[in-house]
């Protein structure tokens, strides 16, 4: 990465913020229910909170690369922490875990006339996968009505795996997500298995 701040480190960031608010929203939903019993203060404990503010006026700039990992790495543990917590006590929250990350998914939409393409960018916009260089997705087929693509690193699992937790809790939690934003839009995302996916027009 430049070491200078840049509109990749601005990207990237958004999406580190964009994670932090559905592990937001994950928590706030636990709340309500009555489960999280001080999970928001043992998260922020054991791994810390992002900064507020604007990123220029946060940011190591003698570091930006090493900054940046820093805080995905943040947003992951505390994702993982949250979710594996949850279902510690009873797997069977999942089911409305993932109902509040899809009605989350919702206010980030990507609703009405879009192309697959265009459908493709906004995952890429908005989710989550590692720092640029880790070129996590690799496109496989780009038709107009048809694109595919294959997660070719396994990105998320070692800090699921560094607290016991299943990775699997993630990849359900972000395919709500995902059909949360594509709820009403002329795309249709599937899951075909072996970490690859496609996008498909409705139409």
């Amino acid at each position: 990465m430049s070491a200078f701040l840049g509109p990749i480190h601005t990207w990237l960031y958004n999406k580190i913020l964009l994670q932090d608010a559905m592990t937001d929203a994950i928590v706030a939903f636990a709340e309500e229910k009555g489960w999280a019993d001080g999970l928001r203060d043992k998260m922020a404990s054991r791994y810390g909170t992002l900064e507020t503010g604007n990123l220029e006026d946060n940011i190591n700039t003698d570091n930006i690369h090493g900054w940046l990992q820093e805080r995905v790495s943040l947003v992951e543990n505390r994702l993982a922490y949250a979710v594996t917590t949850l279902l510690e006590e009873d797997p069977a929250r999942l089911d409305e875990m993932k109902q509040a990350v899809k009605e989350f998914g919702k206010k980030r939409s990507a609703e009405g006339t879009i192309t697959v393409k265009q459908a493709y960018e906004h995952l890429e916009n908005t989710l989550l996968n590692g720092m640029p260089c880790d070129r996590v997705n690799q496109l496989v087929k780009d038709e107009p009505d048809l694109l595919s693509y294959r997660q070719a690193v396994e990105i998320h699992g070692p800090y699921w795996d560094m607290i016991h937790g299943n990775v699997n809790h993630y990849y359900e939690l972000r395919e709500a997500l995902i059909e949360g934003m594509f709820e009403g839009s002329d795309v249709q995302y599937y899951h075909t298995g072996n970490q690859e996916y496609e996008l498909r027009s409705r139409q």
